[in-house]
């Protein structure tokens, strides 16, 4: 009987101390930023403005926050101790923009985000381009969105869309660099 109690207490002990030790590591995870791999669609020639927004394209890639999170801490910590994760800043680009076809030829643009953990589309980056001629743009967004529920999931789906106020006369390769701030 003694020693059931001891074993007890000493399984309790170790237990407790388990969950002390997590609550221990998401306290001094003081959190990383980080790149996913760029987003890359080509859009097609645009030959006339279209009254609305136009699906562009879509991308996948595979993602594993766990080995993302252990790179970038010397694996010390790993996707455990991740509460939230939000974007920090999206840089689109027109990789092969002229003075005809760049950024200046869209209204906006919109990148949407599923994954295989979370199949509900949520917007990244819904973004309204200047007039000037311009091959690159960074956006930051200004609300707080949650998105550590999509890349508990291994396969990332991205969905560009766009709406023209030019046309435009050639395939454009568009590029966005994602970067997450992961706490």
């Amino acid at each position: 009987m003694k020693r059931i109690i001891i074993l007890s207490v000493v399984l309790l002990s170790v237990v407790a101390s388990l969950i002390s030790c997590n609550k221990i590591a998401s306290a001094i995870f003081s959190g990383i930023e980080f790149n996913v791999p760029d987003i890359s669609v080509n859009i097609p020639v645009i030959p006339y403005v279209v009254p609305s927004e136009t699906q562009f394209g879509t991308a996948t890639q595979n993602i594993n926050l766990d080995s993302v999170v252990k790179a970038n801490t010397g694996n010390i910590f790993g996707a455990d101790v991740v509460k939230t994760v939000s974007i920090k800043s999206v840089a689109v680009t027109i990789t092969n923009a002229d003075d005809l076809n760049n950024l200046s030829n869209f209204e906006s643009a919109r990148i949407t985000l599923t994954s295989n953990n979370n199949s509900s589309p949520i917007d990244i980056a819904n973004i309204t381009f200047p007039t000037t001629n311009s091959a690159t743009f960074v956006f930051t967004p200004t609300d707080t969105k949650e998105f550590v529920s999509y890349l508990k999931g291994s396969t990332l789906t991205y969905t560009i869309y766009g709406k023209n106020r030019k046309i435009t006369t050639k395939t454009l390769n568009f590029v966005a660099s994602v970067r997450l701030k992961v706490n």
